[in-house]
């Protein structure tokens, strides 16, 4: 058996050589890639990522999920999608940003919100303009405090 890898219940496990030590992941937030199976290292289906990487796809899929539909966490999620029909005026602005403030300061960990934009996405007519590109800007609050923005748009 090679150094990278373990037999348990569920089959062989292989784990891809770090250069990082254990005593400098302590600390940080480890989680699993989003989407699932997106980088598939040799034989394993799920991914580790840490950083910003681990934060904007947290946010991402936050967004992107409405309450009710995950099964476990019912509350986890933002109902963004009732918001695609009605008027991008300041009431549903508002709305639209407790929505996503709510959910970010209850489920995302290490991290919070600088600024918020919301704008109409498509083109404007009988078939488009019924989404919404949301653009945030994050910033990291462990010791780097790196600064990054997420984008996701709601169709």
């Amino acid at each position: 058996m090679a150094a990278n890898q373990t037999v348990n219940t569920y089959g062989t496990t292989y784990f891809a050589p770090t250069d990082r030590s254990i005593a400098e992941l302590r600390g940080s937030y480890l989680g699993v890639t989003f989407p699932l199976g997106r980088e598939k290292i040799k034989g394993s289906f799920f991914n580790r990522e840490s950083g910003k990487e681990l934060i904007r796809g947290a946010v991402k899929q936050l967004l992107k999920t409405e309450r009710g539909e995950r099964i476990m966490l019912p509350s986890f999620g933002c109902n963004l999608r009732k918001y695609l029909f009605q008027p991008l005026d300041e009431a549903t602005f508002e709305s639209i940003k407790r929505e996503i403030l709510y959910s970010f300061d209850k489920y995302i960990v290490g991290a919070k919100v600088k600024k918020l934009s919301v704008i109409p996405y498509g083109d404007i007519g009988p078939a488009g303009g019924n989404s919404l590109k949301i653009t945030l800007l994050v910033e990291m609050t462990d010791t780097d405090l790196a600064v990054f923005d997420v984008q996701v748009v709601i169709k």
